[in-house]
């Protein structure tokens, strides 16, 4: 009876025993379980971020990729037609008036004016054409006048180069020469001397950040003005 009773004891100690342990275990199982949620939501989070940064980082890169594109697209169909129309500029007969009676009549750091023929349309009439640099909008234009009006304050303007040109007082679009290959001063006193006219198309999509800027250089030498 003794033995038995003692043996009920054990076994019942033994069953307090193990739902304590299995209780406490619980509690810890528990317990790892909220910790281990934290650390996942936590890595989540981070994984997340990461994806959000780098997708950015694309998204801009492209964006950026596309306009510089774009840019250099627009400067090099602009520096096509400054060459073409400056090549074939010639004196205008008659002139409307003696101050206009020049191939190029206007020769400055970043506009020059002259007459050439637009529209090559079939009677190669001429147009007074002003190409200039609208240093406040960063943008390249081309004016019209079939007036003769030296002030462009009639006519058409075409945007030629958008928002990206860094053309400047101290970068000029336009330098001249005589010739005798000397440079001449801007804006030229005697347009009727330049010879040459040196081109340095400059843009930048982001201005003072990388990549540098890109530069589109040519000479031109107006066909009516050439010296052989």
């Amino acid at each position: 009876m003794l033995a038995t009773l003692a043996k009920f004891r054990k076994t019942a100690s033994g069953l307090a025993s193990t739902r304590r342990w299995s209780a406490l275990s619980l509690r810890h199982a528990a317990g790892f379980t909220l910790v281990e949620a934290l650390i996942t939501t936590v890595l989540i989070a981070v994984v997340l971020v990461a994806i959000y940064t780098i997708w950015f980082g694309l998204q801009r890169s492209y964006a950026f990729t596309e306009e510089d594109m774009k840019a250099q697209q627009e400067a090099r169909t602009a520096l096509a037609e400054i060459i073409e129309l400056i090549r074939t500029a010639r004196r205008p007969e008659p002139a409307p008036s003696e101050a206009l009676n020049l191939v190029i009549v206007s020769a400055d750091a970043n506009s020059l004016v002259c007459w050439t023929d637009v529209d090559r349309d079939a009677a190669h009439d001429l147009e007074l054409v002003r190409f200039r640099v609208d240093t406040d909008t960063r943008t390249l234009y081309r004016d019209e006048s079939q007036t003769g009006d030296i002030t462009f304050s009639s006519g058409s303007s075409v945007r030629l180069v958008s928002n990206w040109v860094t053309n400047n007082e101290t970068l000029p679009l336009f330098t001249y020469k005589d010739g005798n290959g000397t440079v001449l001063s801007a804006p030229v006193t005697d347009p009727g001397s330049i010879r040459q006219v040196l081109i340095d198309l400059r843009i930048d999509v982001e201005v003072g950040k990388s990549p540098i800027a890109h530069e589109l250089r040519s000479v031109v030498q107006p066909r009516n003005l050439r010296q052989y």
